[in-house]
């Protein structure tokens, strides 16, 4: 796992700490899982996986492999007896992130087992692109007829909603099992069963950034998510330790969509120069749940002065200017110095302005000049994507 440095800003009495802690939902640890149960008949019996509630996943199949007979294990045969694996030989499974998810991946594991004549080499690969590229298991173990679990703990990778994950078996080789004469045959047999891919398919919610300032005699926190499926609504949880957490409020979700929602939520209940860590605890309607990542705040003494600030930074042409005064004057110009069409409304919140461009802007950098009524100028970056 790589570790992150925090990325720490001071502004004024006024400063913030940004811990990227991503915790994956706790409620399951297995994206697929196939143990074999059914009765000893071919086709195999009781080959149905078991997936996460964002993914769905095929049963084993068998490419110009034989199924034999045997209870309670995927067993086949006429296996391939050469020295090098056979492309078109081999044994399968994907899994597929559901709209909206994605599949992080850690590692695949599973029971092989050999009978005594059978080839003991086995090769492993998964692809995301039908096999037009593959990654392969370059050290996987020889096979024993000593059946035994073993894991391919490969380097952790991402899976996009619904982009299929493919695993390929590929048993082969010219020594038996049982390491009794260099020569293998076809027709002996090799059993797989309790094949499982560890890793996690998160939550279905894009969460773009979350961030917390000191305001006053409070905290805000403010997130942005950029699309969202089922989702019930967020649960801010707070701690002074980074340990334990308490629930301090709730925020409703946007439910299904897929484009940009900004939320905001206010703890009045903080003390004076306290260092406070918040985390957002999304959940979705089906139950399932996740963890963002840690914001710490320190709370103000309530006289700094606010700064303008611009949320959701970057941000699609609409976005909340804070800091500012009611009389201010807000104008927005590309970086070659043209002054682009806005919309400026009071949002409830004295301090706060919304923005929003009158056309679709092209990604890229613009600057917003901002005029307070006492004489202030400031210039703020806006990042446009």
């Amino acid at each position: 796992m790589k570790t992150r440095f925090p990325y720490v800003r001071f502004i004024a009495h006024l400063f913030v700490i940004s811990i990227v802690l991503i915790r994956p939902a706790a409620s399951f640890g297995q994206i697929y899982s196939n143990t074999f149960t059914g009765t000893g008949t071919c086709p195999t019996q009781g080959n149905v996986p078991t997936t996460s509630t964002t993914a769905t996943g095929t049963p084993l199949t068998r490419s110009t492999i034989g199924c034999t007979v045997s209870t309670g294990v995927f067993n086949s045969t006429a296996i391939n007896n050469t020295s090098t694996i056979n492309d078109a030989s081999y044994i399968e499974f994907s899994v597929t992130a559901n709209p909206g998810a994605q599949l992080n991946v850690a590692s695949l594991s599973f029971f092989r087992q050999a009978s005594a004549t059978a080839p003991n080499q086995l090769e492993v690969r998964y692809s995301t692109d039908g096999f037009a590229t593959s990654t392969s298991w370059v050290s996987a173990p020889n096979t024993p007829t000593t059946g035994t679990i073993i894991t391919w703990d490969f380097a952790d990778f991402t899976v996009p909603s619904t982009t299929t994950l493919t695993f390929r078996f590929y048993p082969y080789g010219t020594q038996r099992a049982d390491l009794t004469a260099p020569a293998s045959s076809s027709a002996g047999t090799f059993r797989l069963d309790n094949v499982t891919v560890n890793g996690t398919a998160p939550l279905p919610v894009n969460l773009v950034s979350f961030v917390g300032k000191s305001s006053n005699n409070s905290v805000v926190l403010n997130w942005v998510t950029a699309w969202e499926k089922e989702n019930q609504g967020f649960e801010i949880q707070k701690s002074t330790n980074v340990e334990s957490f308490e629930a301090v409020g709730f925020v409703e979700g946007n439910r299904s969509t897929q484009v940009q929602s900004v939320y905001e939520f206010t703890d009045t209940n903080v003390l004076p120069e306290q260092l406070y860590y918040y985390r957002l605890k999304q959940k979705d309607t089906g139950g399932e749940f996740a963890f963002s990542q840690i914001t710490a705040v320190r709370a103000g003494t309530g006289e700094q002065e606010e700064k303008p600030t611009i949320f959701p930074n970057p941000s699609r042409g609409s976005f909340t200017l804070s800091g500012s005064t009611p009389d201010a004057t807000v104008k927005l110009y590309s970086t070659a110095g043209v002054e682009i069409p806005i919309r400026v409304n009071q949002s409830g919140n004295p301090k706060r302005l919304d923005v929003a461009a009158r056309s679709v802007l092209s990604p890229g950098l613009y600057y917003l000049n901002v005029h307070s009524a006492d004489g202030k100028a400031k210039v703020l970056k806006v990042l446009i994507y």
